[in-house]
């Protein structure tokens, strides 16, 4: 069972179908959540000093269930020893794969990573008639001498430099200034205003229409989804992305079946931008971007990596705050003040594919103002949905 947005002091309990609520005689198993521990098990099956018990539980399960159960058990070992050693829990299924990514080393506060780009800025956005969805551009492929998609509407040049600077190194967090122009803000910012922006969800872009009953005070905030196909412009923003990552840019939309074969799908592995809007009072407590696969699922694809795209600046409250990064001098959580065209990049996962439990982060109360932000999620292995 996964529930976002626990938090220490918070009690949880299972029980059986009948259970008493006057008297808690059938209660199966209580846990108050800690700061310390992110994961609690129930064990249905194993009754500690009976293995007689624990045999006849066994026998009642399917060879399916049997194999679900001996997978989660044997995580259940792993776990214990993966604490012991390196003081947090094992949040994936062992064994999982490490990331098939690239990520950024973050050794110190400060340090910097220089990437060069072909997807320059635009200085100004093309009129209407220039703009196509993607589907109607024969060739989506540009080779490294090909210019870039409506490149006399671009800064002068044909690299651009971008600079990562890291904030956090656990989690693993940069911030890029200058990622957007001015004018792909404003070109984002009139495709919000073109939308029917709805109550946001927990859900990713492609499980809303199943989840549109899933709302509470966790997330109050309004969106809507902006895919990649949109328009050229979009689309050099997700080329940029794919740089700033270091991942071919053919990942991060369909491909033919001549395209990395090996991933065995020919989707994205990069969701459509979720594109955010916050008023008054509105929030997103703090929870992790990442999700769990079903314990068969021997790739175990999760988001691997989330780009944060500011829109505007100016707001009182609204920061980004990371509350469990780790500094040795303060345990107030780190605070990213939203600005025009600057990016923030971290990683749900670490190097040897375990899930990040200190990417735990979220979006304070706006306290005046509004703000707007659209975020990129890239997955690894591939895109589940």
């Amino acid at each position: 069972m996964k529930h976002e947005a626990s938090f220490p002091g918070h009690k949880f309990f299972f029980a059986p179908h009948d259970y008493d609520h006057k008297t808690n005689d059938n209660r199966l198993i209580s846990f108050v959540i800690n700061a310390k521990d992110m994961v609690f098990y129930y064990d249905p099956i194993d009754v500690p000093g009976n293995p007689e018990e624990t045999d006849k539980n066994l026998q009642k399960l399917s060879y399916e269930q049997y194999e679900k159960y001996d997978i989660v058990k044997r995580n259940r070992l792993f776990d214990a020893q993966y604490k012991e050693f390196t003081g947090r829990h094992y949040l994936s299924m062992y064994p999982r794969p490490k990331p098939s990514h690239h990520l950024w080393p973050a050794d110190y506060f400060g340090q910097e990573h220089w990437i060069m780009t072909k997807e320059t800025h635009f200085k100004a956005i093309p009129p209407k008639e220039k703009l196509e969805t993607i589907e109607m551009i024969s060739n989506r492929v540009l080779k490294d001498n090909d210019p870039r998609l409506l490149s006399k509407y671009r800064i002068d040049g044909t690299e651009m430099n971008m600079t990562l600077k890291v904030m956090s190194c656990a989690p693993r967090a940069f911030e890029i200034q200058n990622f957007l122009s001015d004018a792909e803000v404003d070109h984002i910012l009139d495709l919000a205003n073109a939308s029917d922006m709805k109550l946001s969800t927990t859900a990713t872009a492609d499980e809303v229409s199943q989840a549109e009953k899933k709302k509470s005070s966790t997330r109050t905030s309004f969106n809507t989804w902006v895919s990649r196909e949109t328009d050229q412009v979009i689309d050099s923003i997700y080329r940029r992305a794919a740089d700033i990552l270091l991942i071919d840019e053919a990942k991060i939309r369909y491909r033919n079946k001549s395209e990395y074969p090996d991933l065995g799908s020919k989707k994205s592995i990069g969701e459509s931008l979720q594109l955010v809007h916050y008023d008054y009072a509105q929030e997103y407590t703090a929870h992790h971007d990442f999700g769990y696969s079903d314990a068969g699922e021997k790739r175990q694809p999760a988001r691997f990596a989330t780009l944060l795209l500011y829109l505007n600046e100016g707001m009182e409250g609204g920061e980004t705050e990371f509350p469990r990064w780790v500094n040795g001098k303060t345990s107030d959580g780190l605070r990213v003040t939203p600005q025009r065209r600057k990016a923030v990049l971290f990683y749900n996962q670490l190097p040897d594919g375990n899930m990040d439990e200190l990417s735990h982060h979220a979006a304070l109360p706006l306290k005046k103002g509004e703000k707007f932000l659209i975020n990129l999620w890239v997955w690894d292995p591939i895109y589940e949905y």
